[in-house]
C-alpha cells in the first residue's frame, strides 16, 4: 500500500514538472505582442503647398498577421489591427477593399483604400533647391507595443504615374520603417500612473524642386544684376551721375528680384539659400556704389591717376568677390 502510495505520488510530481512549463510557456505565448507586417501604395499626390507642408494623398494601405482575428473579449468583432489612424493627417474617405481571415499559412489580411489630408514640417533653409519628406504614419490607437507592433512590408512603393505639380520624386530615397514612440502623459485616466508606447509605422516619400530649373530662375537675375553693377565700373568717374543711376537701378532691381525671388514661401525666422544669395549680391552693390561716391569725393586734376587706378582695382575686386560670396553660399 505504501509502495502504490508513493508511486502516485512519483507520478504526480512527474506530472507537474512537465505540464506546469508548458503552462507557463502557452501563457508567455498568449501575452506576446502580435506583429503586423503592413504597407502603403500611393496612387496619387494632391498639390503639395510648401507654406503649410499640407497635401493630399490617395493610397492603399494593407495589414497582415498571424493569430487572432479579434482582440479576446472584444464584442465588436472588429479585425485586431483595424482600429488604426493617421497621426500627421486625417482620413477623408475609407473603402475596405478586402477582408479575409484564416488564410493559408494562419494568415489574416485587410486591404483599404484611403483619400487623406496630410501636414509634415518644411524645412525651408535650401529654397529655392529644398527637398522635403511626404510621409504616411499610422499608430493603432488603444493597442500599444505590449499588444501590437508594427512591421513595414517591402512591398510598399509609389506608383510609376504619380506626379507632383513643380516636384520631382527621389525614388532611390522612398522608405518604409516602423519606431516606437513614446506619449509622456497617462491622458488623465484615473489612478494610473505611467505612460505608454505605440509601435508608429512611417512611409517617407521625398520630393526636391528640379534643380537645373530652379537655378536657371535663380540665378539668371542675379547674373544680369551683377553684371549691370560690373558695367558701372567702366563708366569714368568723372561722369558721376550716369554712374550713380546705374548703381542705384541695379540696387532697387536687386530688392525687387528679392522679394519676388521669396514671395511663395512664408515669412521664415531664419536665412534661406535666396536670403543668403541676395545678400551677396547687395554687399557687391553697395561696394561698387561706394566706390562711386568715393571716387566722386577724391576726383579732381591732381589726383586723376589715384582715381584711376582705384576705379581700376575697384572693377577686378567687385566682380571677384560676387563669385566668391555667391559660390559661398551653396556650401553653407
Amino acid at each position: 500500500m505504501v509502495q502504490i502510495k508513493i508511486s502516485i505520488l512519483t507520478i504526480s510530481m512527474m506530472v507537474l514538472i512537465l505540464v506546469v512549463p508548458s503552462l507557463h510557456f502557452v501563457e508567455a505565448q498568449d501575452v506576446r505582442p502580435i506583429t503586423v507586417s503592413m504597407g502603403v501604395y500611393i496612387v496619387n499626390i494632391g498639390r503639395f503647398d510648401v507654406g503649410t507642408g499640407s497635401f493630399t494623398a490617395d493610397f492603399y494601405l494593407w495589414f497582415s498577421w498571424k493569430g487572432n482575428w479579434s482582440l479576446e473579449g472584444d464584442a465588436s468583432g472588429k479585425a485586431f489591427p483595424e482600429r488604426f489612424e493617421l497621426m500627421n493627417g486625417k482620413i477623408d474617405k475609407i473603402t475596405l477593399l478586402d477582408s479575409s481571415r484564416n488564410l493559408p499559412g494562419g494568415y489574416n489580411y485587410l486591404l483599404y483604400r484611403i483619400q487623406a489630408s496630410l501636414t509634415d514640417p518644411v524645412n525651408l533653409q535650401d529654397y529655392p533647391l529644398d527637398q522635403h519628406n511626404l510621409t504616411i504614419e499610422v499608430e493603432d490607437q488603444i493597442l500599444t507595443i505590449s499588444d501590437l507592433v508594427y512591421e513595414p512590408d517591402s512591398q510598399s512603393g509609389v506608383d510609376s504615374l504619380v506626379r507632383i505639380q513643380g516636384w520631382d520624386i527621389l525614388a532611390t530615397s522612398i522608405s518604409s520603417k516602423t519606431r516606437e514612440h513614446l506619449y509622456k502623459t497617462t491622458f488623465g485616466f484615473p489612478n494610473q500612473n505611467h505612460t505608454e508606447t505605440y509601435s508608429r509605422f512611417v512611409f517617407t516619400l521625398p520630393i526636391y524642386r528640379p534643380v537645373l530649373s530652379s537655378l536657371i530662375k535663380t540665378m539668371i537675375p542675379i547674373m544680369v544684376i551683377l553684371l549691370i553693377a560690373m558695367i558701372s565700373f567702366l563708366v569714368k568717374p568723372e561722369n558721376f551721375g550716369p554712374r550713380i543711376s546705374l548703381n542705384v537701378t541695379t540696387f532697387l532691381a536687386a530688392v525687387a528680384n528679392h522679394l519676388n525671388l521669396t514671395a511663395s514661401i512664408p515669412p521664415v525666422g531664419f536665412l534661406t539659400l535666396a536670403d543668403r544669395l541676395m545678400i551677396s549680391v547687395y554687399i557687391v552693390l553697395v561696394y561698387a556704389l561706394a566706390v562711386t561716391v568715393g571716387l566722386a569725393a577724391i576726383s579732381n586734376e591732381r589726383r586723376l591717376l589715384l582715381v584711376k587706378r582705384l576705379n581700376q582695382t575697384g572693377g577686378v575686386v567687385a566682380p571677384i568677390a560676387a563669385i566668391i560670396l555667391v559660390g559661398m553660399q551653396f556650401f553653407l
